[in-house]
């Protein structure tokens, strides 16, 4: 069996020197983050503990997938670190960071596994933590694949928190800024809204009025209590009429009770 320690001989890296980052975060989709904005990911991963890279040549980094696999993500060489400035705050998970902010130079020779190889973290059921010594953990390499995203679902099955839009696949993007038609805003307590969106970006576009609580102008959203979740009711032909589409929305409106028990005004 193949190991990613093998990888890492043949590459003229020392397993001994090398440590293994397992990166999850709570309420975030880490691999997609990873994939759009690989920036941002990097400064987050830079901010670790003062100690925390003694001794250490290379961090790999690995990133849950949606599936719950281990997609690597990079070799880095350590290059050194300065201490973080008090006011420092995680680009990531927005809160103080208070250790140092460590100089992590990508190895190019090891890019071609990037988002490709996939190991087996957990071995005989122990929960080893979220970093490793490469040298005392070989991981067994379960794939080296291109990591294939999820096809869209279609608009029967689609849904999505509008705080998450950002995390959904890149191709999901497209097909939602290139839609346009009636949509169903669902409030924490379960309350909806029937709206419609036209014009540029589509959903997308429309959907993104709603982030963090946001209203889109809607007065029958004031003081509602977000976060909200979007679902796609009707689509519509690109050529159709702005008067079309409003009447189909009015007519989503009535046989969903939105103006009766929903948060509809007009």
């Amino acid at each position: 069996m193949i190991t990613f320690n093998d990888l890492l001989l043949k590459g003229g890296v020392d397993p001994g020197e090398v440590k293994l980052l397992r990166h999850v975060v709570k309420g975030k989709q880490i691999l997609e983050i990873w994939r759009s904005d690989r920036a941002l990911f990097e400064e987050y991963q830079r901010r670790q503990g003062t100690v925390f890279f003694n001794g250490v040549s290379h961090a790999a980094c690995f990133l849950v997938s949606r599936a719950g696999t281990e997609v690597f993500g990079g070799l880095y060489r350590v290059d050194g670190s300065t201490a973080a400035a008090p006011d420092d705050i995680d680009p990531l998970v927005g809160v103080p960071h208070g250790g140092s902010i460590y100089d992590l130079t990508r190895e190019p020779a090891f890019a071609k596994y990037e988002d490709k190889l996939v190991v087996q973290w957990y071995l005989g059921g122990k929960h080893p933590g979220w970093w490793q010594w490469a040298k005392n953990n070989p991981k067994p390499i379960v794939e080296i694949a291109t990591q294939q995203e999820q096809p869209f679902p279609g608009w029967l099955e689609f849904a999505s928190p509008v705080d998450e839009l950002d995390l959904l696949p890149r191709t999901w993007q497209e097909v939602l800024r290139s839609a346009s038609g009636v949509y169903l805003l669902t409030d924490s307590a379960g309350k909806h809204y029937v709206g419609s969106a036209k014009g540029g970006d589509g959903f997308w576009g429309r959907w993104y009025a709603y982030r963090n609580g946001g209203t889109g102008g809607n007065v029958g959203l004031r003081g509602v209590a977000g976060p909200f979740t979007v679902a796609v009711l009707q689509t519509f032909d690109p050529g159709l009429s702005d008067q079309s589409v409003e009447r189909v929305e009015s007519l989503w409106k009535e046989k969903l009770g939105a103006r009766l028990v929903g948060l509809n005004l007009n």
